[in-house]
């Protein structure tokens, strides 16, 4: 018979190490599950006026993947100026004049509600990246994150069931056991 690698007795009892160390271990998969929650990007309804917006890149585009890159906007000028940074496909935008400190127009919603960017335009007017090509970006983005907390909050579900089963269960049910014993 094969022995399993993660195999636990069913009367083991971890010791308060171990049980130090799961507790660590979980409160990084739950600061790991918030730190991802964060960064989920909140989607508004299509607004009814989109207006157009400046904005200048002020990073060079980054590459946080092989596939992914980061674009870096501020958009807005005056008392009204945010940065607002969009994940789009490496392959996408590798055929696009993207440098830094250029001068772009951004499609914003006209009551300035909500600091979502819908479409890029170059200095000309002509639409550089489009509303769908945003809106997939940023759902795929999503999905990703939400696999990565669902993910982390499962392995975090099982510390615990591993925390109480393990070793507070365990250790209740061998003291029992003993005190049993010493009773005979």
């Amino acid at each position: 018979m094969r022995k399993k690698t993660f195999f636990i007795p069913s009367g083991y009892v971890i010791s308060i190490f171990e049980i130090i160390f799961l507790m660590i271990v979980f409160l990084l998969f739950s600061i790991f599950s918030f730190y991802i929650f964060n960064k989920i990007i909140d989607i508004p309804l299509v607004p009814r006026k989109i207006v157009l917006e400046d904005a200048f890149i002020y990073r060079s585009l980054s590459e946080a993947s092989r596939t992914r890159s980061c674009l870096y906007l501020r958009v807005g000028l005056g008392d009204y100026v945010y940065d607002h940074v969009i994940e789009v496909s490496s392959r996408d935008v590798r055929h696009l004049d993207l440098s830094e400190s250029r001068k772009l127009w951004v499609a914003v919603d006209s009551g300035r509600n909500n600091r979502f960017v819908w479409g890029v335009y170059d200095n000309d007017g002509g639409l550089m990246i489009s509303r769908k090509d945003i809106l997939q970006w940023a759902r795929f983005d999503n999905i990703k994150n939400y696999l990565a907390i669902v993910t982390s909050s499962v392995l975090s579900l099982y510390l615990l069931l591993l925390i109480f089963r393990n070793g507070f269960w365990n250790r209740f049910a061998a003291k029992r056991k003993a005190c049993e014993n010493r009773a005979d």
